[in-house]
């Protein structure tokens, strides 16, 4: 069975910044595949996405040296995705079903991402190790059990989240709903169960009081500002 756990994270400015231009590389790539796709199929030519792939490689270091700074796995998976989309218009034509022709990916409408291969990053607790980025911190452990099969990085609103797929042959863990548990109020954790639930402390409490405090700062300076201003007049 194939799963894929969709966990939050929690990544430093500075990986949060690699992530946009890993997921700008991965864009460029798909839409430049798509691009001589359709240039070769006009010219008459045969090509499949495992020739531009290879032609890509050869010209990447001279024409695109830029794409070396992030993960080789952002490129990988751009030819990925682009088989995959020509795969499911080829089939979609073969069974009658209307498909829409693969798109180029525009920043402002495609989901920001990239592909991660499973021998390019470790999960330990709550913590995912990526290229080139090191360690990044999940809001939650990888609940699945198996083999890591690969990893998804995407954006979400102003949040990244990562998808670990796994294949595994047991359902994830349920924790039980009833009797009593021990709880356990920490600072860099929200609390801790005694079956092992953990919740993470996100902090919204401390971000909420943060900005009540720069209101009422604000509303003080209004209400001085309006009776200085009756004085004079």
């Amino acid at each position: 069975m194939i799963r894929a756990h969709r966990i939050r994270l929690n990544p430093t400015p500075e990986q949060a910044q690699y992530c946009v231009c890993a997921s700008g590389t991965r864009r460029f790539v798909f839409n430049w595949g798509l691009a001589e796709m359709i240039k070769r199929y006009q010219a008459g030519e045969k090509v499949t996405v495992l020739d531009l792939k290879k032609r890509f490689n050869a010209i990447r270091e001279k024409e695109f040296p830029w794409s070396y700074e992030v993960t080789k796995c952002a490129v990988e998976g751009a030819f990925m995705d682009l088989a995959s989309a020509f795969k499911n218009f080829f089939e979609g034509i073969k069974k009658g079903r209307k498909v829409g022709f693969p798109k180029f990916k525009a920043k402002k409408r495609s989901k920001a991402g990239f592909y991660v291969a499973n021998d390019k990053f470790r999960v330990n607790g709550h913590t995912i190790k990526l290229p080139h980025i090191g360690d990044v911190n999940m809001a939650e452990a990888l609940r699945l059990k198996g083999k890591i099969l690969s990893a998804r990085i995407t954006q979400s609103g102003k949040w990244w989240f990562v998808s670990i797929t796994v294949e595994t042959s047991s359902e994830p863990r349920e924790q039980p709903t009833d009797g009593a548990v021990g709880i356990d109020l920490g600072i860099n954790r929200l609390a801790t169960l005694s079956n092992g639930t953990v919740f993470e402390n996100q902090r919204h409490l401390q971000k909420k009081l943060k900005r009540l405090k720069g209101l009422q700062n604000r509303s003080r300076a209004n209400k001085k500002g309006a009776r200085t201003a009756r004085k004079r007049g």
